[in-house]
């Protein structure tokens, strides 16, 4: 039961995150009026988030969390929603 309970807590975390998430995208959208990142950027941003990503799962798994591939993508989803990449 404590599994399904850090389960379940920890999928709250992430709808808590999402709903966080597209109140920035609709921000981000009214102040930047549709203006796009380049190639570059965008794999630059990418390859950040896929490092963050696979830092945050490999912490998880090691506290004994699996993390299923849905949760993967939905923290991933967050991390491009949320990352700012200088």
């Amino acid at each position: 039961m404590t599994t399904q309970h850090s389960l379940i807590e920890r999928l709250d975390e992430v709808g808590h995150k999402i709903e966080d998430a597209e109140h920035r995208l609709k921000a981000r959208a009214d102040w930047t009026h549709g203006n796009a990142l380049t190639q570059k950027e965008l794999l630059a941003r990418y390859a950040v988030i896929k490092r963050k990503l696979n830092r945050d799962i490999a912490d998880l798994e090691a506290h004994g969390h699996h993390v299923t591939a849905l949760e993967a993508s939905l923290r991933e989803w967050w991390l491009s929603v949320n990352l700012t990449v200088r």
